[in-house]
């Protein structure tokens, strides 16, 4: 079988409006808030880590599940993306979500939204509330052999593993489309060929890194900056027979 369009999506800040990380950690107490400024870099500057200590944090200053994941969800999507959602998986598109966030915040804002039909398959680091209502998190894996990622998460490793399960399903894709806005989108876009679409978002830090390897030609892909996610419905739709 062959699909039009394998679409991956970044969360944070592409499908959704905000960092929900940082949705959390408004959550606490403002004197606690302007003490977590430090407390990245004694955390060995992992992110996973330090959204450990922050959920450590919610729970000793009694925020509540409900609390959380009430904020979670009502965190806006970006502007067109529950239609781009939509429109993709009813012209059977096949979506995937690769994330640094986490399962509870990103299974919870799609089921809330009614989205959660339209992805196949999510890849980020687990998370789970244990017995006395503590948001625990685990890394998704942890790498060492590409520096363009973070520790837990090299996003181009999950891309190229999941084509290549696909493909030893019978599954295949006309084209790849990959949206994202920050750094560590820009290992996934290194991934695609000349054939697919990469989506950066204007105005954030993946722009940056593009233009830095402008002159090297290292991306293959077509790179089609956007908005909105009607940007990214339109130019699908001028580039895909859907």
């Amino acid at each position: 079988m062959t699909k039009p369009l394998l679409m991956c999506f970044d969360f944070d800040q592409t499908i959704v409006q905000e960092n929900t990380d940082v949705v959390a950690c408004n959550l606490l107490p403002k004197d606690q808030i302007e003490a977590t400024k430090v407390l990245y870099s004694n955390c060995n500057r992992s992110w996973t880590i330090y959204m450990r200590k922050i959920f450590e944090l919610l729970h000793s200053c009694g925020i509540n599940r409900e609390a959380i994941e009430n904020n979670i969800n009502s965190t806006p999507a970006t502007s067109g993306f529950e239609e781009l959602l939509k429109n993709l998986h009813s012209h059977n598109c096949e979506i995937i979500i690769i994330s640094d966030a986490n399962s509870i915040f990103i299974e919870g804002w799609l089921n809330h939204h009614k989205l959660n039909h339209t992805v196949t398959k999510i890849f980020t680091n687990p998370s789970w509330f244990d017995d006395k209502g503590l948001l625990n998190i685990k890394e998704y894996h942890y790498q060492d052999w590409c520096q363009l990622s973070e520790q837990n998460l090299c996003k181009g490793y999950v891309l190229e593993n999941y084509i290549k399960e696909r493909a030893a399903e019978g599954v295949h894709f006309d084209k790849i489309g990959y949206a994202g806005d920050g750094r560590n989108d820009y290992c996934p876009i290194l991934k695609l060929s000349e054939k697919d679409l990469a989506f950066p978002r204007e105005g954030y830090s993946i722009m940056k890194c593009l233009k830095k390897s402008e002159s090297d030609n290292i991306v293959k892909a077509e790179i089609i900056p956007w908005k909105t996610g009607a940007d990214i419905w339109h130019s699908l739709c001028t580039k895909i027979n859907l």
